[in-house]
């Protein structure tokens, strides 16, 4: 499996690589967190900050054919994929879509 190039940031593309961030899709703090690429989104300052306050939600690394990507999406609009396919389904920042008033449709 091919890495994800650490040079820009996954969400906005700023190329400033000096100032980007390594952001744990599973917080540190759960046992089910690693370091390994598929649980790290690259995310510059600003990005990093909207993650945290839940204006931009990461709902994981998905591998294809042309690579690995990040799969976010910002708060208030569609998710690009149904929450049953999330890889990263109990995560704190995921789980504030629902006191939104997100809920998947079934």
């Amino acid at each position: 499996m091919k890495l994800r190039p650490k040079i820009q940031c996954e969400i906005c593309g700023l190329k400033k690589k000096s100032i980007l961030h390594r952001h744990h899709i599973i917080p540190r703090l759960d046992s089910r967190s690693t370091n390994y690429d598929n649980n790290l989104a690259i995310l510059c300052p600003n990005c990093h900050s909207r993650v945290h306050t839940g204006e931009l939600i990461i709902i994981g690394v998905y591998h294809s054919t042309g690579g690995s990507q990040l799969i976010w999406f910002k708060k208030g609009e569609p998710p690009p994929l149904p929450q049953e396919y999330w890889l990263v389904k109990h995560n704190p920042l995921v789980i504030t879509l629902e006191a939104d008033g997100y809920k998947e449709k079934k």
